[in-house]
């Protein structure tokens, strides 16, 4: 039985399993020698009772879209009835977002901020909505505050009843053609005339007309009767014939243009012609259209 050296001694076993630190007096281990003891190296857990990360609030997120998309959408007329719908639903998530919040830990600010701009594009569509209701009632006023008359031709007898005489006819009833030769009136003072159709010519250098024998020339008289200046360049003219759509023909070398272009104060008038191949020049229907919404279109036809 071997005994160790004097001064030396066996470190005692630790209870835990562990090595334990040398005893005072022990020498440190030399490189190449054998390792009598070594440091604890330190273990790392993770903490007991963590928190979790918070979840994202879903509801806030959307009810902060649909009223971010209701708020641009409000002012539009029609559309804003659908973003009243997006509204509201903006409204109720960001209600109910707001509820959520606090559990979840995310979310508040984006729920006020839905709650808020829902609220905002709401009074939008009200607001724009009042406004186009009544923009639309008095559109609809002045339709029907605008009236024509017809007068007949100069030198007609006081006994005879004119053809194409009517009486007076507020726009939105049925209004029937008159005859060429009269005059429509409207209750503004604005005066449409047009003259007797005669027949015509086309040069060789006119353009349309193409496919028809038999032309046409109407003299359209505009005479400004109403308070404010009248643009005429708007005004424009269809013609039928026989059943069939004539097509209009324009002459530079018979002066035979588009029509005027410079506005007429009032008391002013204007002549020019217009002039279609017509398939029957015993049976035509003429349109004109002054070109303003207020004003109703007015008929002239060759039926007595």
């Amino acid at each position: 039985m071997s005994y160790p050296p004097p001064g030396t001694s066996e470190p005692n076993p630790s209870p835990t399993g562990y090595p334990t630190a040398p005893p005072p007096g022990t020498p440190y281990p030399q490189p190449g020698g054998p390792a009598t003891w070594a440091p604890e190296q330190p273990v790392h857990r993770p903490p007991h009772g963590s928190v979790p990360p918070p979840r994202s609030n879903v509801l806030a997120t959307t009810g902060l879209v649909l009223a971010l998309v209701a708020l641009v959408l409000c002012l539009i007329p029609i559309i804003n009835l659908f973003a009243a719908v997006l509204a509201l639903a903006g409204l109720v998530l960001g209600i109910v977002g707001l509820v959520q919040a606090r559990p979840l830990g995310t979310g508040k600010g984006r729920s006020i901020a839905a709650i808020v701009v829902s609220s905002v594009a709401g009074v939008g569509v009200v607001v724009s909505q009042v406004f186009f209701v009544a923009a639309l009632e008095e559109f609809s006023t002045s339709l029907e505050s605008t009236s024509v008359t017809s007068t007949a031709p100069a030198g007609a007898g006081a006994d005879e009843t004119p053809a194409g005489t009517a009486e007076d006819t507020t726009v939105g009833d049925d209004l029937s053609a008159l005859v060429f030769g009269d005059a429509a009136v409207f209750e503004d003072g604005l005066e449409v005339g047009a003259s007797v159709p005669v027949a015509f010519t086309p040069s060789d250098t006119s353009v349309g007309g193409e496919g028809f024998t038999q032309f046409v020339r109407v003299d359209l008289t505009l005479t400004i009767g109403t308070s404010e200046a009248f643009d005429p360049a708007l005004t424009y003219v269809t013609l039928s014939s026989g059943g069939a759509e004539g097509t209009q023909v324009f002459d530079a070398a018979s002066s035979i243009g588009s029509g005027p272009s410079t506005s007429l104060l009032p008391g002013q008038s204007v002549t020019f012609p217009v002039v279609f191949g017509v398939t029957d020049p015993a049976d035509l229907t003429m349109e004109v259209d002054v070109g303003a919404w207020e004003y109703e279109s007015v008929l002239f036809s060759t039926a007595g």
